[in-house]
Formats: structure tokens, sequence, C-alpha cells
């Protein structure tokens, strides 16, 4: 969602378990990090002189955690990535929170590897969320995604875990956004030799083009 004219919020979400529960609290996460209802959305907040502003990413993860364990109360969590993006400087601010890892595939072919893990929302009350700092340059991509790519499993039950999915991203790097995020589906379902995913897999892929140009 659009924060203001310089900046927009990515963010990749999965709630624990299966079924109309989950599908219930995963809409509701998406109708509170909603640019169509500002007014509703968790993560704006008025500036200073009345403008949209957001909270820094961290905070972000605070305030969804207080309101899973005080407001909600319910028996799920879940994990998110979540990050603003500073569309003319490139610039970003990244929150993990028990997500996987969030990558940046650079323009030179390397693949960065963010954060460090992070708790999940909803498990302990008045947890701490940790952020980091991080810079696009034109042509650098921000990719997040569920770990239904890390803990899909082959048929002898082994998971394809972060390294997998680093050298399936690595090797599909050359490609455009769209078809890169087609090949890790087909390369996935290569590691699982066919079998059907046994969770949700997901994923989004930010391309940052540079400032826009008048």
């Amino acid at each position: 969602f659009q924060i203001d004219a310089d900046r927009l919020a990515l963010f990749s979400v999965d709630v624990s378990g299966h079924g109309v529960a989950s599908a219930m609290m995963t809409a509701r996460l998406a109708g509170l990090l909603s640019g169509g209802s500002p007014d509703q959305n968790i993560a704006l907040r008025a500036g200073p002189e009345g403008q949209r502003d957001a909270w820094p990413p961290a905070i972000v993860a605070e305030r969804l955690n207080r309101m899973m364990l005080e407001d909600l109360q319910v028996d799920q969590y879940f994990t998110i990535a979540y990050a603003e993006v500073n569309l003319t400087t490139g610039r970003f601010a990244l929150t993990q929170a028990g997500h996987p890892h969030p990558m940046v595939l650079r323009t030179d072919g390397r693949v960065d590897l963010l954060g460090d893990g992070g708790m999940p929302i909803g498990l302990i009350d008045g947890a701490s969320f940790g952020q980091f700092d991080g810079q696009l340059a034109p042509g650098d991509r921000l990719f997040l995604c569920s770990d239904g790519l890390t803990e899909c499993p082959n048929p002898q039950g082994d998971e394809l875990g972060g390294d997998g999915l680093l050298q399936i991203v690595a090797r599909n790097a050359v490609l455009p956004s769209a078809d890169l995020l087609e090949a890790l589906v087909w390369d996935l379902s290569a590691f699982a030799e066919g079998a059907e995913f046994p969770d949700d897999v997901s994923g989004l892929i930010f391309d940052y083009r540079g400032p826009s140009l008048p």
C-alpha cells in the first residue's frame, strides 16, 4: 500500500494453521494493512502537520502483536516480513517476524539474505521486534515469500529449506520478475516431484527502477 508520494509498504504474511479460521485471520490482516482503507490501517498514522505518515516497521510488528494478544485473544499466530521502501532514494527499512528471510536480488547477480529470523506475531506479550535498513539501487529487486516454499518437502521428507530456496532464486535471477516467480513454482514442483504442495505458496517481487523522472 502507498504511504505517501515517496514511500510504499510491502508485506508478506503467513497465518498458522489451515482452514476457515486461518483464512479469516488472513483476510483480517489484509484489511489492517490495506491502502484502500487508510483509516483502518494499523501501520498508518497522522504526521506532525496532519499529513499521512507511517509507523516504523518494528513498531508495526509490535502493534500487530499487541492486537493479537490483547484485542483478538485467539489461539493463532502469524509470521510477517514488512518493509517500507522510499521510491526516491531506494532506502528501505524492514522487520522480519518469524518469516523466511527476505532477499535482495542485485543487478550484478548477487542475492543478499536479509534479517535475523525474529519471533512470530501473537506468541509473547510485550515482545519487541528488530528492524534493519538497506539500500536498493536501480534494477535491484526485493523478494518476500511464505514458508510454503522453504518448508516444501520432497518425497523423502526433506524440506527445501532456506539454502535450497536461495539456490533456486540465484539460478533464475536473470529472468524478469513475473517469469522468475513462475520458475520458482516450477522448480519447487520439480523438487516435490510433482506432489501437491502441503502449504500455501506465496511471494512477491518488488522491482526498484529508481526515482521517477519529471
